[in-house]
Protein backbone atom coordinates (compact mmCIF):
# COMPACT_ATOMS: atom_id res chain seq x y z
CA UNK A 1 0.00 0.00 0.00
CA UNK A 2 1.28 3.50 -0.84
CA UNK A 3 0.23 6.80 -0.42
CA UNK A 4 -0.88 9.02 -3.55
CA UNK A 5 -0.93 12.59 -2.77
CA UNK A 6 -2.66 15.94 -4.73
CA UNK A 7 -3.51 19.44 -3.88
CA UNK A 8 -5.59 22.14 -5.29
CA UNK A 9 -6.45 25.58 -4.52
CA UNK A 10 -9.18 26.92 -6.70
CA UNK A 11 -12.07 30.23 -6.29
CA UNK A 12 -15.16 31.63 -7.63
CA UNK A 13 -16.40 34.52 -7.74
CA UNK A 14 -20.27 34.24 -5.90
CA UNK A 15 -23.49 36.75 -6.09
CA UNK A 16 -24.16 36.47 -3.09
CA UNK A 17 -23.81 38.54 0.97
CA UNK A 18 -21.84 36.70 3.44
CA UNK A 19 -24.56 35.51 5.43
CA UNK A 20 -26.29 33.29 2.91
CA UNK A 21 -22.62 31.79 1.92
CA UNK A 22 -22.04 30.99 5.41
CA UNK A 23 -25.58 29.80 5.93
CA UNK A 24 -24.28 26.81 3.44
CA UNK A 25 -21.31 26.57 4.53
CA UNK A 26 -21.77 25.89 7.79
CA UNK A 27 -24.63 23.20 7.54
CA UNK A 28 -21.52 20.88 6.33
CA UNK A 29 -23.72 18.01 5.80
CA UNK A 30 -25.67 19.99 2.71
CA UNK A 31 -22.49 21.48 1.83
CA UNK A 32 -20.58 18.48 1.74
CA UNK A 33 -23.02 16.80 -0.18
CA UNK A 34 -22.76 19.52 -3.15
CA UNK A 35 -19.41 17.58 -3.71
CA UNK A 36 -18.59 15.70 -7.19
CA UNK A 37 -18.48 12.08 -6.07
CA UNK A 38 -20.13 12.12 -2.34
CA UNK A 39 -22.09 8.94 -2.20
CA UNK A 40 -22.76 9.47 1.08
CA UNK A 41 -21.86 12.14 4.29
CA UNK A 42 -22.99 12.03 7.70
CA UNK A 43 -22.67 13.80 10.96
CA UNK A 44 -21.22 11.05 13.52
CA UNK A 45 -20.21 13.62 16.57
CA UNK A 46 -18.93 17.17 17.57
CA UNK A 47 -17.47 18.61 14.48
CA UNK A 48 -17.00 14.86 13.12
CA UNK A 49 -18.07 14.03 9.37
CA UNK A 50 -18.42 10.23 7.78
CA UNK A 51 -17.48 10.72 3.98
CA UNK A 52 -18.26 7.74 1.45
CA UNK A 53 -17.41 8.78 -2.39
CA UNK A 54 -17.54 7.10 -5.47
CA UNK A 55 -15.49 4.75 -6.64
CA UNK A 56 -12.26 6.00 -8.74
CA UNK A 57 -10.92 4.09 -11.08
CA UNK A 58 -8.05 4.95 -13.88
CA UNK A 59 -7.12 1.86 -15.07
CA UNK A 60 -3.88 1.85 -12.81
CA UNK A 61 -6.20 2.09 -10.03
CA UNK A 62 -9.42 1.30 -8.20
CA UNK A 63 -10.10 3.38 -5.14
CA UNK A 64 -13.15 3.79 -2.89
CA UNK A 65 -12.28 6.63 -0.60
CA UNK A 66 -14.10 6.21 3.08
CA UNK A 67 -12.88 9.02 5.20
CA UNK A 68 -13.44 10.89 8.56
CA UNK A 69 -12.79 14.65 8.97
CA UNK A 70 -13.12 16.98 11.78
CA UNK A 71 -14.33 20.67 10.88
CA UNK A 72 -13.62 23.53 12.22
CA UNK A 73 -16.30 26.03 11.97
CA UNK A 74 -15.23 28.97 14.25
CA UNK A 75 -14.55 31.69 11.77
CA UNK A 76 -17.01 31.28 8.94
CA UNK A 77 -14.61 32.93 6.82
CA UNK A 78 -11.83 31.03 7.45
CA UNK A 79 -13.32 27.27 7.45
CA UNK A 80 -11.17 24.17 7.72
CA UNK A 81 -11.09 20.59 8.50
CA UNK A 82 -8.48 17.25 8.96
CA UNK A 83 -8.57 14.16 9.37
CA UNK A 84 -9.46 11.88 12.30
CA UNK A 85 -8.51 7.98 12.37
CA UNK A 86 -7.44 5.74 10.12
CA UNK A 87 -9.03 5.45 6.89
CA UNK A 88 -7.99 4.66 3.15
CA UNK A 89 -8.25 8.50 2.52
CA UNK A 90 -7.31 11.81 3.96
CA UNK A 91 -8.34 15.30 3.40
CA UNK A 92 -7.45 18.77 4.43
CA UNK A 93 -8.29 21.93 3.37
CA UNK A 94 -10.23 25.44 4.17
CA UNK A 95 -13.05 27.15 2.50
CA UNK A 96 -12.35 31.13 2.58
CA UNK A 97 -14.37 33.69 2.22
CA UNK A 98 -13.78 37.25 0.89
CA UNK A 99 -14.59 40.09 -0.26
CA UNK A 100 -15.13 40.03 -4.37
CA UNK A 101 -14.44 42.20 -7.21
CA UNK A 102 -17.74 44.11 -7.11
CA UNK A 103 -20.38 45.20 -3.94
CA UNK A 104 -22.72 42.33 -3.46
CA UNK A 105 -20.12 39.54 -4.67
CA UNK A 106 -17.75 37.67 -2.75
CA UNK A 107 -15.25 35.37 -3.32
CA UNK A 108 -14.59 31.44 -2.10
CA UNK A 109 -11.32 29.84 -2.35
CA UNK A 110 -11.10 25.70 -1.34
CA UNK A 111 -7.38 25.15 -0.40
CA UNK A 112 -7.33 21.32 0.05
CA UNK A 113 -4.90 18.29 -0.11
CA UNK A 114 -5.40 14.75 -0.15
CA UNK A 115 -4.29 11.59 -0.04
CA UNK A 116 -5.12 8.23 -0.88
CA UNK A 117 -3.89 4.77 0.12
CA UNK A 118 -3.91 2.70 -2.99
CA UNK A 119 -2.42 -1.12 -3.48
CA UNK A 120 0.24 -0.36 -6.58
CA UNK A 121 3.65 -0.56 -6.88
CA UNK A 122 5.32 2.66 -5.37
CA UNK A 123 7.57 3.20 -8.95
CA UNK A 124 3.66 3.44 -10.35
CA UNK A 125 3.20 6.46 -8.01
CA UNK A 126 5.15 9.04 -9.57
CA UNK A 127 2.99 7.78 -13.12
CA UNK A 128 -0.16 8.24 -11.06
CA UNK A 129 0.07 11.67 -9.04
CA UNK A 130 -0.36 13.76 -11.86
CA UNK A 131 -3.92 11.54 -12.29
CA UNK A 132 -5.02 12.28 -8.87
CA UNK A 133 -3.86 16.11 -9.53
CA UNK A 134 -5.81 16.44 -12.10
CA UNK A 135 -8.99 14.73 -10.34
CA UNK A 136 -8.61 17.01 -7.55
CA UNK A 137 -8.72 19.90 -9.53
CA UNK A 138 -11.60 19.00 -11.41
CA UNK A 139 -13.06 17.70 -8.02
CA UNK A 140 -12.95 21.07 -6.55
CA UNK A 141 -13.83 23.05 -9.46
CA UNK A 142 -16.93 21.44 -9.48
CA UNK A 143 -17.58 21.63 -5.63
CA UNK A 144 -17.16 25.43 -6.09
CA UNK A 145 -19.57 25.86 -9.27
CA UNK A 146 -22.51 23.52 -7.22
CA UNK A 147 -22.12 25.89 -4.00
CA UNK A 148 -22.17 28.74 -6.12
CA UNK A 149 -24.56 27.77 -8.07
CA UNK A 150 -26.61 26.59 -4.54
CA UNK A 151 -26.16 30.03 -3.00
CA UNK A 152 -26.95 32.06 -6.23
CA UNK A 153 -30.06 30.44 -7.24
CA UNK A 154 -31.58 30.10 -3.78
CA UNK A 155 -30.55 34.05 -3.71
CA UNK A 156 -32.34 34.61 -6.80
CA UNK A 157 -35.17 32.99 -5.28
CA UNK A 158 -35.52 35.13 -1.79
CA UNK A 159 -35.04 38.34 -3.71
CA UNK A 160 -37.65 38.06 -6.26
Amino acid sequence: MVWIRSASRKSVTIRTDRERLHALLLDVVRCGRLMPGVESMEQIGDDLYHYRLAQVSNGAVVFTPDYVARFDTADPDAISWEPQGEHNFKSWGMFRVGAGPVPGELTLEIDTRAEAAVDVAPVVVVLIEPFAKKESDEVTEGFLAAIRDEVENSYVETTR
